[in-house]
């Protein structure tokens, strides 16, 4: 991944982020015993947890992001 420019890589990352919790939150449900809820997609995800997927991966991509530039 040397020639790929940085702000694809910064995307990736925040795929990848957004990937991890996505995963766990499936797995918590799963473990739960989670009842569907109107308004959930593929009778897991509502659009607050998919929101707070989003929220969480901005916030770990650019605390990344700072803490390569401190380097």
């Amino acid at each position: 991944m040397k020639n790929v420019p940085p702000f694809i890589k910064t995307v990736l990352f925040g795929l990848g982020v957004f990937a991890i919790f996505t995963t766990l939150a499936i797995i918590l449900k799963l473990v739960t015993n989670h009842t569907p809820v109107e308004g959930e997609y593929f009778g897991l995800f509502t659009n607050s947890d998919i929101m707070l997927g989003l929220v969480v991966a901005i916030v770990v991509t650019l605390s990344h992001e700072r803490k390569k530039k401190l380097k």
